[in-house]
């Protein structure tokens, strides 16, 4: 018999959510050394890369989490819906 892998969509909102967190750290890091470049301290090419990168993380983050949140409203909607047709 194959097996049926399920998702959890809450799992995947939190983890989603992490992310977000954790790419907003990275971009504020990511600012400070570009802040630091502009006084001469560092490598200013190096620092706008690294906060280029660091935004589109935090983009991709956010595309992530906001796809996780609309699957649990599709789910929710679903199941409402489902049990409507049952209590019939």
């Amino acid at each position: 018999m194959p097996t049926i892998s399920y998702v959890n969509p809450f799992s995947e909102l939190a983890s989603s959510q992490e992310g977000v967190a954790q790419a907003q750290q990275d971009n504020t890091f990511a600012e400070q050394m570009v802040q630091l470049a502009v006084l001469g301290y560092g490598d200013p090419y190096a620092a706008r890369q690294v906060l280029a990168v660091a935004r589109a993380q935090m983009g991709n983050q956010l595309q992530k989490e906001e796809f996780w949140f609309n699957v649990i409203k599709d789910e929710k909607e679903s199941i409402k819906k489902a049990w409507e047709l049952i209590k019939d």
